[in-house]
């Protein structure tokens, strides 16, 4: 419903306090936090804090040591202790040499699952003592099924085999012999086509399980710190002051403050007007119904903080010309269920428009008469409620076409004129005057324009001619005088001088075609609503060709039925949906929203 109003604050303390400071800000929900290079100049004399962040190389080298061992690294919730550089460059090193070997062992080997399955029961035997051993060797693969009967037919056999593991295909053997028969061993095991697998030279679980603790206890201290550091952008020393500033939205002041209850520092609200070089973030603030439609506005810009938020008309407007469009009771009921139910289950903006779009196509398919593309079920409704013949809106009706296309452009002309009302306001809100009353969507495009609409209609509707000299001098000809000279009645205003920059000819040449321009877009930007027309006979169209398929099956005319109507469904509502949207940004954004906003966002998404 609007942009929520923001509180500048400042958050200051001693040295001793910052870091302490820095965290309770780092958590806060409410916090947007500035740069403080955006605000410390030479003339309030501060400096930014400019501190060697170590601990980010110290994480990288962690996060390196347990890639190369396949050992997620993982920071803990808490810090069980702190660790001084030296300690930590200490243990890096120590880790470092251990895990060496360990990843040299893991690179060695590509396993499957299944061969993981079989180390792990080779594991009990200890890796390090079989390769220890002097007089006796061991080795371990996978045999096919096959050559494990003909291996249960060799005998004097001069080697022991245990079993580890076993697949319908495969049999994970590990075998010991003496030295002396170790040439003869791998012989027959060669000939039934073991597929041998390195044993690891060092039992690489056993010593990521002697480091694990007080490996994830140094990463969490390294990990917490290099986050601490990064943060340090947001903190500004003035003499002994160390200070934080920032956006805090003004109805949760008093929660704010309360985060920083025992900690020693001082905390300032001041109006966002007192810092004009600072630019207040923007934060929409809508009820349920629009809450999704801030996609719309964000996908194209965040509007400014002193401006308007847009999302309620465009939420009203979306819907409108969506329901119209897409004028069905029966799909607009599945619309607005299957909507609603994966907004909730999946909290999707898109979905939520969905469910609220399939409001309006209730609607207007009731007005239509439309039920899952039956034309007739709702006449006797529309005979009783209405007193009407047949239905209120009969949209296949050959006689209703024109009729449906004057009115399309009739709500496009209704619209245009909605947006230059709202493009006003803001210029008025703005103090903006040229463009208030000389450009095409200011007070001289709106009389221009609606003088038009009003003549146009008096023409042919009500029979009285507007289109006369007296008439078209004052609400045409002096609008027009007003575009081609904007420029330079708006410096007028703002007391510049009243010479173009390029002079009068460069001036006039450039500007006689801008007001073409201009003018063409108005006729251009109604016709453009014609589509709104056009698809209400596209979607009837196509329900149309439904139901007579329906017809032509027999006995798999309900199949043909469901389908339809969700091919329907999902080929229009897509196309609908997409071409309102361009109504919205291209005929309604382009005359009265600028955007340009900054989005408001927390500092604790920086951690």
């Amino acid at each position: 419903m609007a942009i929520t109003k923001m509180k500048l604050v400042s958050i200051s303390t001693t040295e001793q306090n910052y870091e302490e400071m820095l965290t309770r800000c780092a958590t806060s929900p409410y916090l947007h936090a500035e740069n403080a290079s955006s605000f410390v100049n030479e003339e309030n004399a501060g400096k930014l804090l400019s501190v060697e962040n170590v601990y980010s190389d110290y994480v990288n080298s962690l996060k390196n040591i347990g890639h190369s061992i396949g050992f997620e690294m993982k920071a803990k919730a808490s810090i069980d202790r702190t660790y001084t550089q030296e300690e930590i460059e200490t243990f890096i090193k120590e880790v470092e040499e251990q895990f060496k070997v360990v990843s040299d062992s893991v690179e060695s080997n590509t396993l499957t699952s299944d061969d993981e399955v079989a180390l792990e029961a080779l594991r009990a035997l200890d890796f390090r003592a079989m390769h220890d051993c002097q007089y006796v060797s061991f080795s371990m693969g996978r045999l096919p099924i096959e050559s494990v009967k003909k291996l249960n037919m060799i005998q004097d056999h001069k080697f022991i085999m245990v079993k580890l593991h076993a697949t319908s295909q495969y049999h994970w053997i590990c075998y010991a012999t003496a030295n002396t028969h170790l040439r003869e061993t791998r012989k027959i095991f060669d000939g039934l086509f073991l597929e041998e697998i390195k044993i690891p030279t060092v039992d690489s679980k056993k010593i990521i399980a002697e480091y694990e603790e007080e490996l994830i206890n140094v990463f969490t201290y390294c990990d917490e710190r290099d986050r601490l550091y990064n943060l340090h952008k947001y903190i500004a020393v003035f003499k002994d002051s160390y200070v934080v500033v920032g956006f805090v939205p003004a109805h949760d002041m008093d929660k704010f403050k309360k985060e920083f209850e025992g900690v020693d520092v001082k905390i300032e609200a001041h109006e966002p007007s007192d810092a004009p070089n600072l630019t207040p973030p923007t934060l929409l603030k809508n009820n349920w119904f629009f809450k999704p439609f801030e996609m719309f506005v964000t996908m194209y810009s965040l509007p400014a903080y002193n401006d308007i938020d847009p999302t309620v008309f465009v939420g009203i407007t979306y819907c409108f010309l969506f329901g119209i469009m897409f004028g069905d009771l029966g799909q607009g009921f599945l619309l607005v269920l299957g909507g609603l139910l994966l907004e909730k289950k999946l909290n999707n903006k898109l979905a939520g428009i969905v469910g609220r779009v399939g409001l309006t196509s209730m609607l207007f398919g009731f007005l239509f008469g439309s039920v899952f593309g039956n034309e007739e079920i709702l006449i006797p409704v529309h005979q009783g409620l209405f007193n009407v013949h047949e239905k209120l809106i009969n949209v296949m009706d050959g006689n209703f076409t024109m009729t449906l296309l004057i009115s399309a452009v009739v709500i496009g002309a209704v619209l245009i004129l909605i947006t230059m009302m709202i493009n006003m306001f803001i210029h008025i809100k703005h103090k903006d005057w040229g463009e208030l009353f000389f450009s095409q969507n200011g007070l001289a495009g709106f009389v221009f324009y609606g003088f038009l609409m009003v003549a146009i209609a008096g023409q042919f509707v009500f029979g009285f001619n507007l289109l006369t000299p007296t008439w078209l001098i004052p609400f045409v000809g002096i609008p027009i005088v007003l575009f081609f000279f904007k420029e330079p009645l708006s410096h007028l205003i703002q007391g510049k001088g009243i010479k173009p920059h390029g002079g009068w000819g460069n001036f006039c040449l450039e500007t006689f075609f801008e007001v073409f321009e201009i003018l063409l877009s108005f006729i251009t930007n109604s016709m453009s609503y014609l589509r709104v027309g056009g698809f209400v006979l596209s979607h009837a169209g196509m329900m149309l060709v439904v139901m007579t398929l329906v017809e032509m099956t027999g006995n798999a005319g309900p199949i043909v039925f469901v389908i339809g109507n969700l091919f329907v469904m999902a080929l229009e509502g897509l196309i609908v949906g997409i071409q309102t949207l361009r109504l919205e940004y291209y005929e309604m954004f382009s005359r009265y929203y600028q955007g340009g906003g900054k989005k408001f966002t927390l500092i604790s998404s920086d951690n």
